[in-house]
């Protein structure tokens, strides 16, 4: 139904572009076709060749990315091994404080208060690494968007810089396209570009907090064993 429902907007607006687009040839929106843009020479290429510049840019960015984002995956199969090595001991200090209760000998009770100690210690490190991950996670998927968002605008420059490049060089077929649906494409792109950038910036800041928050309690938890070790 969602499908149906597109399609007869589509074709609406498709209508709508029919009839308001008067004397102008058809052409996509805010796209310069193939065929005009091989009007121009090497020589007029200035403005399409910075922007292909910045379009490769955003696209070796784009791919970086990704790479971050797949490297978040590794971080959170450490924070489960840390979760489940935290179970671990809560379950063994359970156990030690059992048989502690049941003997009542005073070296046993003293190590059971040992246990819990690690265990508490130990399982509010791995909520916070958990905690960590999750973040992260999300700031690199965001770091993605914010990316693909940076091609999009390289994209919408491309096209821009092309017409540009058609009316500098008095070429014609430049007088068929309209000037203010590229500049728009472009604004749109800067603008969600500028949002997503933001976004992913607020996220790898909350991100970082996480990370310090969990690295201080894993220095807690080894100077605890670094105790144990000494005593």
């Amino acid at each position: 139904m969602k499908r149906i429902v597109y399609a007869l907007a589509l074709a609406a607006m498709a209508g709508c572009a029919g009839m308001w687009g008067g004397a102008r040839e058809s052409a996509p929106a805010a796209q310069v076709s193939q065929a005009d843009f091989s009007r121009l020479t090497p020589d007029e290429m200035g403005p399409v060749n910075e922007a292909r510049e910045f379009l490769a840019s955003a696209r070796e960015e784009q791919g970086r990315a990704k790479l971050r984002q797949q490297d978040t995956m590794h971080e959170a199969d450490l924070a489960k091994a840390d979760q489940q090595a935290a179970d671990s001991d809560e379950q063994r200090a359970l156990t030690q404080a059992k048989m502690a209760n049941d003997s009542r000998d005073l070296a046993q009770l003293e190590q059971a208060r040992d246990f819990q100690e690690r265990a508490r210690l130990h399982k509010s490190e791995a909520e916070a690494h958990a905690q960590y991950a999750a973040k992260l996670a999300e700031a690199r998927k965001a770091d993605v968007q914010s990316a693909n968002d940076q091609v999009a605008l390289g994209e919408a420059k491309l096209e821009w810089s092309k017409l540009q490049a058609l009316q500098q060089a008095n070429v014609p077929a430049a007088g068929k396209y309209d000037p203010t649906g590229f500049q728009a494409r472009v604004d749109d792109a800067k603008k969600k570009c500028d949002q997503s950038l933001q976004k992913a910036s607020d996220l790898e800041g909350q991100a970082s907090s996480l990370e310090q928050l969990w690295l201080d309690l894993q220095q807690q938890l080894r100077a605890h064993g670094n105790a144990d070790e000494g005593g």
